[in-house]
Formats: C-alpha cells, sequence, structure tokens
C-alpha cells in the first residue's frame, strides 16, 4: 500500500497573510478618506449679506393633513416691486448674480393676525437659509421677503435654488428659481 501525503500550504506559503493585511489597509486609508472629506466638504457661507441661521427650522411639514391651511395663494420671485400693492413687478425665475435685489412674494389670501409666514431656502439641493415674520392685519394680502447685495462687489451665489413655504409651519407651496 502506497501512501501518498501531501502537506497543506501554510498562509505564509500561499501568501494570504500579506494580501489580507493589504486589503485591511485599504479599506482603513478609504474609510479615513471619506470621514475626512465629510469633515472638509461644509457648505460655503454665501458672500451675500443675507444673514443665515445655524440650524434648520423646525416645521410641522410631516404632520399628515387633509388640506394645507389655504393662506397662501401664489409665490414669485421679482426683481422689483410695486411699494403700494406689494405685487410683483415682471415676475421671473431668472436672475444674474450682480442683480442688487431678488424679491419673494408671498400672495396671502385672510391670514389671521398672528399668522406666521415663513421661507425655507435651498441652493443646489442644500439648505440655504429661512425667514419668517408675522402677519399684523386680516387685509394683508402679500408678505415680501427679499435678499439684497449690501456690499460693492457682492454678488448673488449662482446656481438653482428652491423656495418652500409655509404657513404656522405647515407646508403650503413651492417654487424655483436660478442665478446665474
Amino acid at each position: 500500500m502506497i501512501k501518498h501525503s501531501v502537506q497543506q500550504p501554510t498562509f505564509n506559503q500561499t501568501g494570504i497573510t500579506p494580501v489580507v493585511i493589504i486589503l485591511v489597509a485599504g479599506a482603513v486609508l478609504v474609510l479615513s478618506y471619506l470621514a475626512y472629506q465629510a469633515l472638509i466638504n461644509k457648505p460655503a457661507a454665501p458672500s451675500f449679506n443675507t444673514p443665515l441661521t445655524t440650524s434648520k427650522p423646525v416645521l410641522n411639514s410631516s404632520k399628515q393633513r387633509s388640506l394645507t391651511p389655504g393662506v397662501v395663494t401664489q409665490v414669485v420671485t421679482t426683481k422689483s416691486i410695486d411699494q403700494k400693492t406689494g405685487t410683483a413687478i415682471n415676475p421671473t425665475t431668472f436672475f444674474l448674480s450682480t442683480d442688487q435685489t431678488i424679491y419673494l412674494v408671498v400672495s396671502v389670501k385672510n391670514p389671521s393676525p398672528g399668522t406666521k409666514i415663513e421661507y425655507v431656502r435651498y441652493l443646489n439641493d442644500k439648505f440655504l437659509d429661512n425667514r419668517s415674520t408675522t402677519t399684523t392685519k386680516s387685509n394683508d394680502n402679500s408678505v415680501i421677503f427679499d435678499w439684497v447685495l449690501k456690499n460693492p462687489g457682492a454678488v448673488h451665489l449662482k446656481g438653482n435654488y428652491k423656495v418652500k413655504v409655509y404657513t404656522n409651519g405647515v407646508f403650503e407651496k413651492d417654487m424655483a428659481y436660478s442665478v446665474q
């Protein structure tokens, strides 16, 4: 009877140990790089003079409602407004970065005094800012927000903007505009 004995190779003989070490080291490097990128890729502060909040607003958009409050009837952006009526003159969704003022005109219908109207604005799908105001009269027909270039040489950030409008924390309407 002839016995064939075959010696099983060890990890060191096959080279598996160095391969495993290289794979683990590579994974550690990739994870370290991704963590570093997450730290340095925070959104830059805009170069125009709109005050920013440091945290995202807490809104009740997740509440299940059968109907929105119905206070906001229309939302438009414009380069100018009629100072007497508060209506938009030539509404547009296209602006240049050098336009002095961008207005957001929120048309409202029968708001109760004390109704909070708020916008949340996004630039290229990232939170940018928010602002709110409270109505004082039930016959208010519009709420106007503006983004004004106050310093010489300042510009609006270029990109695609989205604005969501809320009444007392409940989502009403949204609209988009761009700055080139």
